[in-house]
Parts: structure tokens; sequence; C-alpha cells
């Protein structure tokens, strides 16, 4: 298979990006019971960037079949999948505006706009440290959730969930047993966000998912870091035998809906989709995990090296740096659009949640 074409593929995963939408239809037919009633009978259409058999094609065909399940089969989904109606820059506004009802939005290239988004991505611990850092600031924290939600509903959407979106590894060319070494023998480590690996002591240089491949085996870079995920499809372990994860843990692709849709529902449907989508944000994880461990035996096989096992101080380290980079990026942005205090009060929760002195 073309290394190029896979790199295309499956770089987005970087974005932790999905697409999906939405429109009702009904005929009469039997719902099941679903909170206080019946389920009255529902048609969703959704679309996704993601193919049916990679990691989030199962994850949506979960929910879809769950969503059956609690719905007594009243409610079904319309799918397009592999972006056919709208990719990952276009789902935002296809939902906003009532394209479609639900999308699994990934919600990194639309910072700019949710700013209060834009707070790391990662978490440390694993997945489920993931999903519930994310779910405290979305969800439950009184005081990031309403900013949070608020914002959305100013655009017209919803988030009813989170989904588990795999680890993040480094690797390299050359042979190494804690970061200290790795950084020291690094001499060009390709990344596209330099400012958080320049403050670790690495001279960066800027490179693309698609390159990295080719960056390695020409010796352009000897070190790089990504999602394990993509890392793995795109077969870097062919020319970059060492590797390490480097203990971030992702989450986001949030179940979004249209919120003029959604209050149009009925509490029985409601019930019904909240109740499916949180049982697929369980089933993210386990899907996840299962993933990663699969991957990391895969290297292993390939390599005939096992994972570097970085000490809590090197992770602790590398989050820090990973934190302190985003949350600039993020009081820049919010900065611009008169929202510095919400996200302000965001990245203190986010660090507290972390575990991270973050000094402003």
């Amino acid at each position: 298979m073309n290394r190029k074409w896979i790199a295309a593929a499956t770089a987005a995963a970087l974005l932790l990006t999905a697409c999906g939408g939405g429109a009702t239809a009904a005929t009469p037919q039997s719902g099941a019971a679903s909170g206080t009633g019946e389920v009255t009978p529902l048609t969703v259409r959704m679309s996704t960037t993601f193919s049916e058999n990679e990691t989030g094609g199962m994850i949506i065909k979960y929910f879809m079949d769950k969503l059956s399940e609690t719905s007594g089969d009243a409610i079904t989904v319309k799918i397009n999948w592999g972006g056919t109606l709208f990719d990952s820059k276009g789902e935002f506004d296809a939902v906003s505006d009532g394209a479609v009802d639900l999308v699994p939005l990934g919600h990194m290239p639309h910072v700019g706009t949710l700013n209060y988004l834009s707070f790391p991505g990662f978490a440390p611990g694993g997945t489920q440290k993931a999903l519930d850092y994310f779910n405290e600031l979305i969800f439950h924290d009184p005081e990031t959730s309403r900013l949070i939600q608020e914002e959305a509903a100013d655009y017209n959407i919803k988030y009813l969930n989170v989904i588990a979106g795999g680890t993040n590894a480094l690797c390299g060319k050359y042979a190494f047993t804690d970061l200290d070494g790795y950084i020291k023998d690094s001499k060009t480590f390709g990344n596209f966000m330099a400012a958080q690996w320049e403050s670790l002591g690495f001279q960066v240089t800027t490179i693309t998912p698609p390159d990295v491949y080719d960056g390695l085996n020409r010796g352009l870079i000897d070190s790089t870091q990504m999602a394990l995920a993509p890392m793995t499809a795109m077969a870097w372990y062919e020319v970059a035998p060492y590797w390490a994860l480097d203990g971030t843990y992702t989450a986001g692709n949030m179940f979004t809906v249209n919120l003029d849709w959604w209050e149009g529902l009925t509490p029985e449907q409601q019930n019904a989709i909240e109740t499916a989508a949180k049982e697929t944000e369980q089933y993210s994880r386990t899907i996840y995990d299962e993933a990663i461990a699969s991957d990391i035996a895969l290297i292993e096989e390939k390599t005939g090296h096992k994972f570097v096992e970085f000490s809590q101080a090197d992770i602790d380290r590398l989050w820090a740096a990973c934190f302190d980079a985003t949350a600039g990026a993020a009081m820049d942005n919010a900065g611009k659009n008169g929202k510095a205090e919400g996200m302000e009060t965001i990245l203190n929760k986010a660090a507290e949640l972390t575990g991270y002195d973050w000094q402003r």
C-alpha cells in the first residue's frame, strides 16, 4: 500500500476529527419505553469522516446499535461514511446551521471559534483519566461547564459526550532510556508544534505527518512525537526502532447536536440518545485501550525493542511542556475574542485536575 496515501488518510487522527449529521423523519411505529414513556420514531442523519472499519467507525457503529436498543428500534441513524457530506472543517458549520443533526465533532480545527475548547486536549494517567478530565471540564464543574456549554449554545450546538482518542508516543533512530537521553541525543526533532518541544531543549524541524517517514528514513530528522495509532499505521517503526509513550492520552470528538433540533425532541427521544451516547463513551475507552496494547505489541515485534517506560518525573516534565504551550496559545486566542477571563478559569481547572501548578 502506498505510504503517502496512508499518511494522508491517518494524519487527521491528530486532530481527533470526525463528521456527522442528521434531520428528523417519522413514520408511525411502536417505540420502546424510555424514561417516562414510549419513544416517538425518529431518523437521525449522520455523516462522518471515519470509514466503517477504523476505530472511529467501530465506535459510531456501536452508538447506532446502542441507540436502536435504548429506543426500542424507534430511532434509526442514516449515515454517510468517509466525509462524503462534510469534511472536518465543514462539520461545525453543518451542525450549527442545522444541515445535519449530529456530528462527532473533531473540535481542534474549530478552537478559533469555540475558544473554550482550546484547553490542553490531552491528560496524563490513562484513557479513563482523559475522559474524566474532559467530562469534568465540559459537563460537571459548575464554572467551566457553564462557560463551555454557553459558548456552544451561542453557535446553536450542544455536546452530549466525549470519545476517547488513544495515546501519544515518541520514537527515534537512536537508543535511549530516559527523557534526558532522548533529548540529548536528538539532533533534529520533527514536529509541527515547535513551542512545546523547544521548551524541553529539542532542536525542532517543522514537518507534517505525511513527510515524517521519509524525513526519518533520509536522516532529515532523527526523532518525533505524535498519536500512537497513526504512527503505527504509517509504519514509522520501520525507520525509527526506539519508542516510548509520552504519558498523555487524548479525548474529544464530542457527539454534538444542533440545539434547535435537540430542543424539538421529546424527553424520551433525548433520553434514548443521551443514554446511547454515554454508553458509547465507555465503549470508546475499551476499544482504544485494546488498540494501544495491540499497537505496542506490533511495534515491539517489528523492532525487537521494548517500549521505554519513562519515570513519573519525566512524564511530569512532558506534561508541563504540553500544558504551558497549549495554555499560552489558548490565552492568546481567547484574548482576541474577549474571552481571556473565562479561558483562564478553564485552564486553572484543567491544571488542578491534572495536578499541574500552572503559573499564568
